[in-house]
């Protein structure tokens, strides 16, 4: 696998590597990889598709487009470098970026692997998650990731989630629920992936 700090790679690969193992929603992958067909492809550079190219190409709406750039900006994956000007009909240029603390970002590990459930042990495919707060930084659910995915709701059944019990488990044994978690999350995401870069 090429490792998304390798700059003796093209950008382009080290950018694919890098989306392809970021725990985030499929549409904002879909906006990273789409958008580097724009760039230039040695260092990421010069890129600027109008959100209504990114449209067609994807045939996502313009809000999910939007919500993207702005969590592309937020992790430090994406600096808007000139703004459009909409009576030229130009489009916002932005150079994306793989950050020097990439590999403090929600990620697989470097041989992808699945994470282990920390309540029930279970291997399970991460779901990936990530916000922007109203100050305009990355948050992420992580939870998310470590935890087996929400039961379905069945009429007549009341299953616990992993996440649930779990909680419920600290609490009784006196120790912090994952809200309280803070830091230590980022711990507990790692042990739950088990594969460290």
């Amino acid at each position: 696998m090429i490792r998304p700090d390798d700059e003796d790679k093209p950008f382009v690969a080290r950018w694919n590597t890098f989306i392809r193992i970021l725990l985030v929603e499929p549409s904002v992958k879909l906006v990273a990889r789409t958008v580097m067909d724009y760039a230039d492809f040695h260092d990421g550079t010069s890129c600027f598709p109008s959100n209504e190219r990114i449209e067609r190409d994807t045939g996502l709406g313009d809000k999910t487009i939007r919500n993207a750039w702005a969590l592309l900006r937020a992790a430090g994956l994406a600096e808007r470098v000139s703004h459009a000007v909409a009576h030229q009909r130009l489009a916002d240029e932005y150079e994306l970026a793989i950050p020097e603390y990439w590999k403090g970002l929600p990620i697989l590990g470097p041989n992808g692997r699945k994470f282990v459930c920390l309540n029930c042990g279970k291997q399970i495919n991460p779901q990936g998650s990530g916000e922007v707060t109203r100050d305009g930084k990355a948050t992420w659910s992580l939870w998310k990731a470590v935890f087996c995915p929400q039961p379905r709701k069945v009429k007549g059944r009341s299953d616990v989630s992993c996440y649930h019990e779990w909680n419920r488990q600290q609490e009784e044994a006196g120790k912090r629920p994952w809200p309280a978690q803070g830091a230590d999350a980022w711990k507990l995401f790692r042990q739950s992936r088990g594969d460290d870069w």
